[in-house]
């Protein structure tokens, strides 16, 4: 009998052990919800834990329509970064709210057009990673 529970303990730790592992946590970087204002957005981080994390050590990713751009290396604050979505352009632009360098709370991010309202009747994600560990992610439509 406690031969059998053995066994049993055993195969479920081997079991177990063989799961392949888990998503990376993705609490490390939390974005608001996006705000939609004349046809562009913007999304302010709402949390962040495990930081600081300098601008540098970031990418992004850009997908309009299931149709995904980058990673694209996140600019320095105020600086807009041109990506080529399709035929056309959009910019996104990190805004760092208190002048430290890193991706904090309060920092907001803006993606618009190339001078222009960004396409209408679309689904947008905006992947922020960081190295290859995690990535913050935010959703929007233009509908």
């Amino acid at each position: 009998m406690f031969v059998a529970i053995g066994l049993v303990i055993t195969a479920s730790f081997v079991l177990y052990s063989l799961q392949p592992p888990g998503s990376p946590p993705t609490d490390n970087l939390i974005f608001a919800a996006a705000l939609v204002v004349d046809g562009n957005v913007s999304f302010a981080v709402q949390n962040v834990s495990h930081g600081p994390y300098a601008y540098s050590g970031f990418s992004f990713r850009l997908v309009v329509n299931n149709y995904a751009v980058g990673p694209v290396a996140l600019g320095p604050n105020g600086s807009a970064t041109d990506v080529r979505v399709g035929t056309t352009t959009d910019r996104v632009t990190w805004i760092d709210a208190d002048g430290d360098g890193a991706v904090s709370v309060g920092d907001s991010f803006l993606v618009t057009g190339d001078r222009a309202q960004l396409a209408s009747l679309s689904d947008y994600e905006f992947d922020l990673q960081w190295g290859s560990a995690w990535a913050a992610r935010v959703f929007w439509s233009t509908y």
